[in-house]
């Protein structure tokens, strides 16, 4: 169970993130939601402790996880063993080298013996489908492996309250499955579980109550299915709440730009995906769908020049540009004006022809770029990316962790590039980008890569994530 009665609470410098958060969570599953910078992060991080204690934040008002109070020395300490906590950035939680180190680590710390250390790690890790990855260094786990590897050691010791952020993030429609189930497992046997979420579609049918965060305040609290104003309400607000994603139609494409031939793509000699053959043409969005750790990344990075292929040719007609899923790897300055700057110099385009593509620039000049919010961050490593090359840029995961707002706006910047002639292959788990943005769709599968329909693809990843509309 858990109680809020938060009164006020921040941040330095912005003390008043939350306001007035009066409410009970039992049994069952609560999903949280909001736009981008809502406060729903602010508020797992309060009801933990981890604002007061960890963080030197602020919080006013009442708090109680179960029977334990996380706003004293004392309960802070016993939180631990009470919660699960998944945060919504991977990178940022992961703290040993392996997968097992990882999940041991959690249990050890809380003073489970040897033999349970070891049986509970091993299961956790087979559930999870890391079991074969166990020793492998956790740096070459793919994204959405990091994701299930979080997952795996927050709920190992079976915690009686579970908080989730932003779950599916970086997480293929296989694992937003497991952890769909993993949810209504642990919601099954009593526990109180918290999902904060952009993309409520995987969730809203599993959750006996929906709270909506508007600027730290509550604005909304949904029971017993979304209406169709109640979805239009929450679209206005930047909340994907649609049920269904829409298929538009591709568009007429220009020449060709890049051809694969019998292309094989792997590491250390051995293939992940054998003999593919592709043809993209200016101006088209190409999707890759598949599975975490199928080849999507591999072979962005074998089209880019990161690594050669094993085998066949690749005819690129013009330069390519990687963006990675972590964009933060491009940034070069300690402010947006001389990142930009940077950028014009190597680059030779002006400057203020770069502005223009930034539609946000005058008031984060003098920001760090890498205090920018993750959708800005996003956009300045697709805008990186065009400076470089105008004929094809890859983005891997350019969606992760959007809000249906900021989805909005970074399609209309690939649709307003890909009209001017630049073609982008874009590795997603996204059925929006498919439906939506993508003219055409690869889905690699058992190590081949072949066309399929893209309504059939959104249908298949929805059906394979366990979304019922």
């Amino acid at each position: 169970m858990i109680r809020s009665r938060i009164r006020r609470a921040g941040y330095t410098g912005n003390p008043e993130v939350l306001k007035d958060l009066y409410f009970d969570m039992d049994e069952g599953i609560t999903l949280i939601t909001g736009a981008s910078g809502s406060g729903k992060t602010t508020f797992l991080l309060a009801i933990t402790g981890v604002l007061k204690h960890l963080l030197r934040g602020n919080v006013s008002g009442e708090i109680a996880l179960d029977d334990i109070d996380p706003l004293t020395p004392k309960g802070f300490r016993r939180i631990p063993g009470t919660i699960g906590f998944v945060l919504q950035d991977p990178e940022k939680q992961i703290a040993m080298p392996t997968p097992w180190d990882e999940v041991s680590f959690t249990l050890e710390n809380l003073g489970f013996p040897g033999k349970i250390v070891e049986r509970r790690t091993k299961e956790m890790l087979g559930r999870y489908g890391l079991l074969d990855k166990a020793y492998t260094h956790v740096e070459e786990l793919s994204g959405g492996e990091k994701r299930r590897l979080t997952i795996a050691a927050a709920i190992a010791h079976e915690p009686s309250v579970l908080l989730f952020d932003e779950p599916s993030a970086s997480i293929d429609p296989w694992g937003i499955k497991w952890i769909r189930e993993e949810i209504a497992r642990f919601a099954s046997k009593g526990y109180t579980v918290v999902v904060v979420e952009h993309k409520i579609r995987y969730f809203a049918d599993l959750a006996g109550r929906i709270l909506v965060l508007d600027r730290g305040r509550i604005v909304a609290e949904y029971r017993g299915g979304l209406s169709s104003k109640d979805i239009n309400r929450l679209l206005s607000m930047g909340i994907d709440a649609r049920l269904e994603i829409s298929v538009s139609k591709g568009k007429e494409l220009g020449e060709p730009v890049l051809r694969l031939n019998a292309v094989d793509v792997g590491y250390r000699g051995k293939p992940l995906v054998k003999s593919i053959d592709l043809d993209l043409h200016r101006g088209e969005v190409m999707a890759i769908i598949g599975r975490n750790g199928c080849g999507k990344t591999t072979l962005l990075k074998t089209i880019a020049g990161a690594l050669e292929p094993l085998a066949g040719d690749i005819e690129l007609r013009g330069k390519a540009f990687y963006t990675p899923q972590q964009p933060d790897y491009l940034f070069l300055k300690l402010s947006l004006e001389e990142e930009v700057r940077e950028l014009s110099k190597k680059t030779g385009i002006e400057m203020d022809e770069l502005i223009k593509l930034i539609p946000w620039f005058g008031e984060n000049r003098k920001r760090s770029p890498y205090r920018l919010s993750h959708g800005q961050r996003k956009w300045l490593s697709i805008v990186i990316g065009y400076s470089y090359s105008h004929d094809l840029i890859l983005l891997d995961e350019p969606t992760t962790g959007l809000d249906y707002r900021l989805f909005v706006e970074l399609k209309g910047l690939i649709n307003r590039l890909s009209k001017a002639g630049t073609a982008f292959i874009i590795a997603t788990h996204d059925p929006r980008v498919v439906g939506e943005l993508a003219d055409t769709v690869v889905l690699i599968d058992a190590g081949r890569a072949e066309y399929v329909d893209k309504e059939e693809a959104v249908n298949y990843l929805e059906s394979v994530a366990g979304v019922v509309a």
